[in-house]
């Protein structure tokens, strides 16, 4: 068995190989263009255990080499604090890869399969093209605001608003940005009204989404968006596991008979936590038990922490109605 370390960047990689003993060979040097020579330098090395750090780009070489032998993915962070060394290259990261692979000392990382990758990459997509939609009506507030300028509605972006807009007398430059403004709106919901038609389609394939429909406050595009971002339930041990994942946990510092718990640890899924802090409001309002935990915990702390510890309450329902539709589907 070989173990082979490769550090990914975005146009070439550099691949270490490790044999059984711990020696390792003369890391080289691949174009990641040059999928030819990959393939024939990891036919040549099998059986090989092959091991990436997580990035952006992971995915295509993780689908190239995963018919040729097993292939694991390391999670950064973890990596990070198991190795701080003084010199750091590029040859010396592929070959502390690989013995960290023989060692079976690798943090590994959540591959998602196919579905729900390409369920991410779509309600994601249509995620950044909300923000920005709501970045330019924004600007469109602030250029009404730089000239003194009190619109009647509150969201203009609306027909009447728009409407409005367009007739406002402006000066050349303010008509300018705001005709700008106008476009670029027009531009988002043209886009967005298209990944809503694509999810739709998409969702079918995606049956359990029926459960988290009946959870307040989760419409459509949240629970697709819940469902991708969690994957396959069964990698959580439970609920709390999901909240973590989420980045909704509080940091703990514990020496001796101190222990401090600080701010949430932001460390996980932007994405999940994201939806589940703006569905967190809406499900409180809808649901009685949610709005009874909502008060008590604003009473003795804020609306904040009280909206962010109604979002981790949320994460564990999601998660414990997926799991309940998985395994009622595998019986």
């Amino acid at each position: 068995m070989r173990y082979i370390g490769i550090d990914l960047h975005r146009r070439f990689m550099v691949v270490a190989v490790v044999d059984e003993r711990g020696r390792s060979r003369k890391p080289r040097r691949f174009e990641c263009h040059d999928e030819a020579a990959v393939l024939e330098f990891f036919e040549r090395h099998r059986p090989f255990v092959a091991v990436i750090e997580a990035s952006s780009s992971y995915r295509w070489l993780y689908d190239l080499l995963s018919p040729l032998g097993q292939v694991k993915l390391a999670h950064p962070a973890r990596l990070r604090a198991i190795v701080a060394g003084r010199a750091k290259t590029d040859k010396l990261d592929a070959v502390l890869l690989g013995q960290l692979l023989r060692a079976g000392l690798v943090p590994e990382a959540y591959v998602p399969p196919k579905p729900y990758l390409e369920l991410r990459s779509l309600t994601r997509a249509r995620a950044r093209l909300v923000r920005r939609r709501v970045q330019a009506r924004n600007e469109i507030h602030a250029l009404l605001r730089q000239r003194n300028v009190h619109p009647p509605f509150a969201n203009l972006i609306c027909r009447k608003g728009r409407s409005w807009l367009q007739g406002l007398p402006l000066e050349l430059l303010g008509g300018l940005l705001r005709d700008e403004l106008l476009r670029r709106v027009g531009h988002f919901d043209e886009e967005i009204h298209l990944l809503d038609r694509e999810l739709a389609r998409l969702g079918e394939a995606f049956p359990e989404k029926e459960v988290l429909l009946a959870v307040p406050g989760i419409g459509l595009f949240s629970a697709l968006l819940i469902i991708g971002e969690i994957g396959e339930p069964e990698r959580f041990r439970d609920g709390r596991k999901v909240g973590a994942y989420a980045g909704l946990t509080a940091r703990v510092s514990q020496s001796g008979d101190h222990c401090y718990h600080g701010h949430i640890t932001r460390q996980g899924s932007p994405w999940l936590r994201w939806i589940l802090v703006e569905a967190a409001m809406r499900a409180a309002r809808k649901d009685e038990k949610l709005r009874n935990f909502y008060t008590r915990i604003r009473k003795r702390a804020s609306a904040k922490i009280a909206r962010v510890a109604v979002a981790r309450k949320l994460a564990g329902i999601c998660w414990i109605r997926l799991r309940g539709w998985h395994r009622d589907r595998a019986a």
